[in-house]
């Protein structure tokens, strides 16, 4: 099968093959769904819907509309989204409603609080902190609190925009229906006023900038407008004589007339007070020229007089006392009316100052003066008209934005209200269990397939194939043992007709076939033709049955009437000798590396007692590196001189991944043979076995593979041995 195809039946037989591991995972991912689904504790969740005005909204100016763009104005809508989600209006909500106190989303015992209350170690593990010299543990503090309950409210609460519209949904999720919904109205409303608070917050910050600009800009008027007197003030006398005006002339007068009764009413209203500070009535009505003050002055100096005579404490006194208050308050409101008359004065004498001013500056700007002089007085004029109308403004603005603080109203709207839900939102059991069965299918099928693929040890033959991507003839079946002394090789020679003789005759006819088709393929001579062909038995790992596999396979070729010959190439732990009780002599490795010339040495083939198959053991272990034995020339000469003398040779090699020694080998071979235990190499080790022969092997060269079901038998001759050890580290030990 190429790598590219899929085939729907051998889909169907991984499955089947994986059906354990599926139904396990199955009911892995299902069992805790439906436990969840029966103890999770219900949660409700209600909505509220608000309404952005994107646009803005302005109370004293409803015709002001804010940059409609549509860039803008989603952009407006998704900070307010942010604003609604932002940790200060959680922690707004939590105080509204005191939920650090709530037994939902305040603070709780956790599980091992509650152990420790309800054997009563708290007080023991204090006394073993203090025993130690550690401080006792502290309560977490009152931030803490708090931000865990905020996180809480954060987590029970869902934010979204609801598409591109102006409309935001806010969702909370509650053990009760009814506080699901009270908690998402409650954070609508805490938004809506936090809106109006920073809105109004934020003209009320412009507001008191801009009082600040007022002042400065107040003193600067003054500053002008007093520069532009005095200017008039010191030059006065010249410009009039300068200008030759009789208008000029009679404003002078009308202002220094302003000028002096201004001056006098100020001395009147200042000695007035000062006589009053100092309860001096007399010389305040003098002061103020007023007659009815005046006449309660003395009357009071009468009433003070007569109560000096009086005993303290008699009804006289007591009497003259009331009427000396009531005296005093008719002085102070007697006092208060003469000033406020004053005080009008003083006002007309500056309004009429003002005026004076005004028209005096006009009549000196078109009299006939010198360029310089209306240069600099109409400098100083219009410097003092551009601070006034700066001051006007900023007044102006000033009381626009006061007016505009008490008026502000939100940009969001409730739309609806939240509803206590009838139904509970999570968790949603129908969704729970399809995710389930849809989770625990998708990945009962992938371990399935990783598992028939990578994971796990191979099971069957279709298994093998796919993993090796080579044709798997054969499966070898186990066999009942009878006795310590049977060896499963024995039975193809002991038991013909049995399933194990008839596997073995299958992958003799798999061999043969395979041999046929790679010899069309590469069309050799007539010579090679006629030569032994080279069958490699071999395995990924020690233990896997490579050799009782070459064995029987060896005897089915010479049982058939085939000059069989096999090969113990398997030098670093030669096995094939101790298989047929033969004593140590001089076997391969003696030969290979024997100082003799190629013609002194011989190789003398052992005969099989139960058959007439011939084979070379090994000879005793290796004392040194044996791939460059089988690569070498001698081996190869061997070879060629055996191929002209049998019909078949089987080589027994050793496992792939532990040594490099098979790779040589392939080399030489006409096919080989992967041989894979039931159930005990991993598939990735059989898939770098496989990789690693299929590249040493010549163009043209097939492998194929057989799943040997035999169990590891370890016995009393130490015939099957899985470790690596055996073929690393000292050859001697």
């Amino acid at each position: 099968m190429q790598s590219s195809e899929i085939d729907l039946k051998e889909l169907v037989g991984i499955l089947r093959r994986q059906s354990r591991l599926i139904l396990i995972t199955f009911f892995v991912f299902l069992v805790p769904a439906v436990l969840y689904i029966m103890l999770a504790t219900p949660m409700y969740r209600a909505s509220a819907l608000i309404s952005i005005d994107a646009g803005g909204s302005n109370i004293l100016d409803p015709s002001s509309i804010e940059n409609s763009q549509s860039a803008i104005l989603n952009s407006r809508v998704d900070g307010e989204v942010e604003v609604l989600r932002a940790e200060a209006t959680v922690m707004a909500v939590v105080q509204s409603a005191n939920l650090v106190s709530d037994p939902e989303f305040g603070p709780r015992l956790g599980l091992t609080e509650k152990i420790t209350i309800a054997l009563g170690l708290e007080s023991a593990g204090a006394s073993l902190r203090q025993a130690i010299g550690l401080r006792p543990a502290t309560p977490p503090s009152s931030e803490r609190l708090v931000s865990n309950t905020i996180r809480k409210l954060s987590g029970a609460t869902e934010i979204r925009r609801r598409g591109l519209t102006y409309l935001i949904s806010v969702s909370v999720e509650s053990e009760s229906a009814q506080r699901a919904a009270e908690l998402a109205n409650l954070y609508v409303a805490t938004y809506i006023d936090r809106q109006v608070m920073t809105k109004s917050g934020s003209i009320i910050a412009a507001r008191d900038v801009l009082r600040s600009q007022t002042e400065t800009a107040r003193v600067e008027l003054a500053r002008l407008e007093d520069a532009l007197n005095n200017f008039i003030d010191d030059n006065l006398a010249r410009l009039e004589q300068e200008s030759n005006d009789a208008s000029i002339s009679a404003l002078r007068r009308q202002l220094e007339a302003a000028q002096s009764s201004k001056v006098e009413s100020v001395s009147v209203l200042a000695a007035s007070r000062e006589a009053a500070a100092r309860n001096d009535w007399a010389a305040a009505a003098s002061t103020l020229g007023d007659v009815a003050l005046e006449e309660l002055a003395n009357e009071r100096e009468a009433l003070a007089r007569r109560l000096s005579g009086e005993t303290a404490g008699s009804q006289s006194a007591v009497d003259l006392q009331n009427a000396l208050a009531e005296l005093d308050q008719s002085l102070g409101a007697r006092l208060a009316e003469a000033q406020s008359s004053v005080e009008g004065e003083l006002s007309n004498i500056t309004q009429s100052e003002t005026l004076a001013r005004e028209q005096l500056r006009d009549a000196l700007l078109q009299s006939n003066l010198s360029s310089t002089v209306i240069a600099d007085l109409f400098n100083l004029q219009q410097s003092a008209s551009i601070a006034r109308n700066q001051y006007q403004q900023l007044l102006s603005r000033v009381q626009d934005l006061n007016a505009l603080a008490n008026v502000q109203i939100a940009d969001a709207r409730v739309v609806s209200e939240a509803l206590p839900p009838t139904s509970a939102a999570s968790p949603n059991k129908r969704l729970i269990i399809i995710m389930a069965l849809t989770a625990a299918l998708a990945m009962g099928v992938t371990l399935a397939f990783l598992n028939e693929y990578y994971i796990g040890g191979v099971t069957s033959a279709a298994q093998l194939g796919n993993v090796i991507q080579a044709r798997v003839p054969v499966a070898i079946p186990a066999i009942s043992w009878s006795g310590s002394e049977r060896l499963p090789a024995d039975e193809v020679m002991t038991a013909p007709l049995s399933q194990y003789s008839e596997g073995f005759r299958k992958l003799r006819l798999a061999i043969d076939t395979n041999l046929h088709q790679s010899q069309s393929e590469r069309n050799p001579s007539e010579s090679d033709r006629r030569k032994a062909r080279v069958v490699l038995i071999c395995s990924a790992l020690p233990g896997e049955g490579k050799t009782t596999t070459a064995i029987a396979l060896a005897r089915t070729y010479a049982v058939s009437g085939q000059r069989t010959l096999l090969i113990d190439c398997d030098l670093r732990k030669p096995s094939v000798a101790n298989y047929f009780k033969l004593s140590p002599q001089d076997g391969l490795i003696d030969y290979l590396t024997s100082d003799k010339n190629d013609a002194e040495l011989v190789v003398t083939p052992v005969l099989d007692h139960l058959s007439n198959l011939e084979l070379v053991t090994a000879g005793s272990r290796s004392t040194q590196p044996t791939d460059q034995l089988v690569n070498s020339r001698r081996f190869a000469s061997l070879l060629d001189v055996v191929r002209e003398a049998f019909d078949v040779i089987v080589i027994d090699s050793p496992p792939l991944l532990p040594v490099v020694d098979t790779r040589y080998l392939a080399q030489m071979a006409d096919i080989a043979v992967l041989v894979v235990r039931f159930s005990n190499t991993t598939q990735g080790e059989v898939r770098e076995a496989a990789h690693q022969i299929q590249e040493a092997l010549p163009p043209g060269v097939r492998m194929i593979g057989i799943l040997n079901r035999e169990t590891e038998r370890r016995g009393k001759r130490g015939y099957y041995n899985g470790a690596y050890s055996g073929y690393y580290g000292d050859s001697t030990s």
